[in-house]
């Protein structure tokens, strides 16, 4: 038993075709979607993925994701490709979703980044000319608009365009296993060639096993152009989250970000299981957050872009999450409120909000991103 069938397949088409209404073909897909997510078979198939992760039982020999001739990991499209999807996330942790964002809708965000950084940098700063990197904008604090590799916008109508795109909602249904989500409310990220901020994160998880060991939280990357290995990339270790309960000695605090201790006994086994994850334009790679990982350093001439699109189960009971991302939504500024799916760094971080204010274009949304959004409940 599938989510996906040729009813829903069909009502994507109409909407990929821009047929009208489009909030009622959208009403009729989530319907549709919710129907399937709560057929018995699919609840427990949903159901054995968190119990089967109980083991810490190492696999014989460390999994690796597969890659096309070019070198790009194979993605999965969710409309089409459904078993093959799910199957990668069960057996890695980690799935692609392939081109769930058309590649437009990429260059559009691409552009809008180009154009958020010259506005704030009163044209001084342009990503198309490294020469004027020096003029990157910072805050009153000091704290610069791109920061350890992210670039901090938050709220915009290019970015809700893509946390709007069908096939990313898809991709984070089968992941699920239901269609009541929330959109994550996270930034943009650019690593610049040839800078101190284009260098590697190490590996690490997002998860604390001491405050949350069990399957609670998704991550994912969408390229908005090639990411190739020389221009940084995400890593991963495929098969990794089965042992996340280690990191429960690693953790020096109650905090979310666990960092992987080198001279802990599985860490040679993490470093060798790493795996470097070239991604295409239009992908959207997703992972476990128990699963480690990391990013690899832009050692090319190029610029990295993407934007850090997830999903997870809504909580629209929670009112207090429930006004953390109407704030959000209405200031454009990031916050970090986990409960509420909001994923911004700690302090600090970019937060001049009368000067973001004034460029951010309001998000335009429709009944698909008011629900992912939290404005209307399912």
């Amino acid at each position: 038993m599938w989510i996906i069938d040729q009813s829903i397949r069909n009502l994507v088409q109409r909407i990929d075709k821009g047929e009208e209404p489009l909030d009622l073909l959208l009403t009729r897909l989530i319907a549709k979607l919710q129907k399937r997510c709560a057929h018995p078979k699919v609840v427990a198939r949903y159901a054995q993925y968190g119990r089967q992760l109980a083991t810490t039982a190492k696999p014989a020999a460390a999994p690796r994701l597969p890659l096309d001739q070019d070198g790009y990991v194979i993605g999965f499209d969710p409309l089409t490709q459904e078993k093959e999807f799910v199957d990668s996330w069960n057996r890695y942790g980690i799935v692609v979703g392939a081109n769930v964002v058309s590649q437009s809708q990429c260059q559009e965000v691409v552009a809008r980044m180009h154009e958020l950084l010259l506005a704030l940098s009163d044209g001084t700063c342009d990503l198309s000319k490294p020469s004027t990197w020096d003029n990157i904008p910072v805050d009153p604090a000091a704290v610069p608009i791109i920061s350890r590799g992210f670039f901090e916008i938050y709220h915009d109508q290019a970015i809700a365009a893509i946390r709007q795109s069908v096939r990313v909602y898809l991709h984070y249904v089968l992941i699920w296993g239901r269609a009541d989500l929330w959109t994550t409310f996270d930034r943009l990220g650019i690593k610049l060639p040839g800078l101190a901020d284009g260098k590697a994160l190490p590996l690490h998880v997002d998860q604390n096993p001491n405050v949350h060991p069990d399957f609670r939280t998704v991550q994912g990357v969408l390229a908005l152009a090639d990411c190739p290995a020389e221009r940084g990339t995400f890593v991963g270790v495929p098969g990794s989250r089965d042992s996340f309960s280690v990191y429960g000695s690693m953790a020096k605090n109650q905090g979310e970000y666990v960092e992987l201790d080198l001279g802990h006994a599985i860490a040679a086994e993490f470093t060798a299981g790493a795996q470097l994850c070239p991604l295409r334009a239009g992908d959207l790679i997703s992972w476990d957050s128990r699963t480690t990982h990391a990013n690899s350093s832009n050692v090319s001439e190029q610029t990295r872009t993407v934007a850090y699109i997830a999903f997870g189960p809504q909580r629209q009971s929670d009112e207090s999450a429930c006004q953390a991302r109407q704030d959000a939504f209405e200031s454009g500024l990031g916050s970090n409120v986990r409960d509420a799916l909001m994923h911004a760094s700690k302090r600090p971080r970019f937060t001049n909000q009368t000067r973001l204010a004034a460029l951010r274009r309001s998000e335009k949304l429709t009944k698909l991103g008011r629900l992912i959004y939290g404005q209307e409940k399912y």
